[in-house]
């Protein structure tokens, strides 16, 4: 290693440190003056530029708003969900507080968040915990029974599964906590708002990460198959540091111009679940291929049969020609969909409680 590789690498590690000393002072001081207001925790919060995930946090918070109107909101990311915070938070906390994590795919071996979960769930032995939908899949049977003893100890968990594959897995692992089988929460904007713009072309959304099952050169092979219409690529993760779309009001400015974005395409390639339902939200139809778990196969279930012109499953990329042909060739697509979900779900959550 070389000087300046070894000096950027120092400075790095002392930056993280004192920018995490700043983050742990600032969330107690939070929790210090939360001690006189009825307050909901949540665990899990988003701490990154992954506007799906960014999505379900302007949800809940807005779900909450609506549901528990005495209440303030404190999330927590994971960085700031350290051991010192998570003590002080355990001195602090009021009988009549709520604790709650977020939703997302965190009950895996993939992310770190679980291991937030459990600390909460030994340290809150008297407190109900409340789940918003998850995706559940443990691969690592360590992993899954360590949680799984932590959570059925606990006996007040209730927990939200996101799809029925994730429900199945739930009702073997989780014996003892209370189980819905809930939608993913940004479901409850579908419906919520109307697009009138002059639709063209194919948005494809694409991820780049270790959820992705095809290959960047393999989309652009289908990319090509579609020369004489215009293609657009995108993805729910942005460029914006996280510390910008948690300013004010800039995380539902961002969601909302990511929506009028969608709303300018006559259709939507996507695998990711938040690429679908933002294109459901624009009332854009959307052929949604292959990650590499349960989450979008099973996921497309839910959409009740009011929007099958709207969702098309393709579990094959061989099969996302005829799809497309088949979306574009639609004269009878109005391109806003009914508030299925939030009629149906999120407005009577808080009485299944």
């Amino acid at each position: 290693m070389n000087l300046n590789r070894f000096v950027r690498s120092a400075y790095g590690i002392v930056r993280n440190k004192y920018d995490l000393y700043w983050d742990e002072k600032k969330i107690i001081n939070i929790i210090s003056l939360s001690k006189n207001r009825k307050t909901v925790f949540i665990f899990g919060s988003p701490g990154h530029s992954n506007m799906g995930d960014q999505a379900q946090m302007y949800c809940i918070q807005k779900w909450i708003n609506q549901n528990f109107e005495e209440y303030q909101c404190v999330f927590f990311t994971l960085r700031t969900s350290t051991d010192k915070v998570i003590r002080h938070l355990r001195k602090q906390i009021n009988s009549d507080d709520l604790l709650m994590f977020h939703s997302g795919y965190h009950l895996t071996d993939l992310y770190r968040e679980k291991d937030v979960y459990c600390k909460i769930a030994q340290l809150f032995p008297d407190f109900k915990i409340f789940i918003f939908p998850q995706t559940i899949n443990f691969k690592d049977k360590d992993e899954e029974k360590k949680i799984a003893t932590i959570f059925n100890k606990h006996g007040k968990i209730t927990l939200c599964c996101r799809d029925e594959l994730s429900y199945q897995n739930a009702q073997k692992i989780f014996v003892n906590c209370r189980l819905l089988l809930y939608p993913d929460i940004v479901t409850s904007l579908i419906g919520s708002k109307h697009y009138t713009n002059n639709r063209q072309g194919i948005l494809f959304c694409m991820r780049n990460d270790i959820e992705a099952f095809y290959k960047v050169e393999t989309i652009q092979k289908l990319r090509d198959k579609f020369e004489n219409i215009t293609t657009e690529m995108t993805d729910t993760t942005i460029s914006i540091p996280y510390s910008i779309i948690n300013e004010g009001s800039n995380r539902e400015k961002l969601l909302i111009e990511i929506f009028e974005q969608f709303s300018k395409y006559k259709l939507v390639i996507t695998d990711r679940y938040h690429g679908t339902i933002f294109s459901l939200i624009a009332g854009t139809p959307v052929i949604v291929v292959s990650s590499t778990d349960h989450k979008l196969s099973s996921g497309v279930k839910w959409f009740p049969v009011e929007f099958e012109n709207y969702v098309k499953f393709a579990p094959d990329l061989e099969d996302v020609p005829q799809l497309v042909h088949d979306i574009l060739s639609n004269e009878n697509l109005t391109y806003h969909l009914m508030p299925y979900f939030e009629e149906n779900y999120y407005s009577v959550l808080k009485s299944k409680l």
